[in-house]
């Protein structure tokens, strides 16, 4: 089930762009914003 808007964001791990891993923990007390985009970077 998805989340719901307004719910707390599952702990999760990332690549920054300098391929160092980054987490949700790594911005306490932050408002933090995902935008994920469909086929982005892509030829479709």
């Amino acid at each position: 089930m998805p989340p719901a808007p307004g719910d707390r964001a599952p702990a999760f791990t990332l690549m920054n762009k300098d391929r160092e891993e980054v987490t949700l923990d790594s911005f306490p007390g932050k408002n933090i914003v995902l935008a994920f985009y469909p086929l982005a970077f892509t030829g479709g």
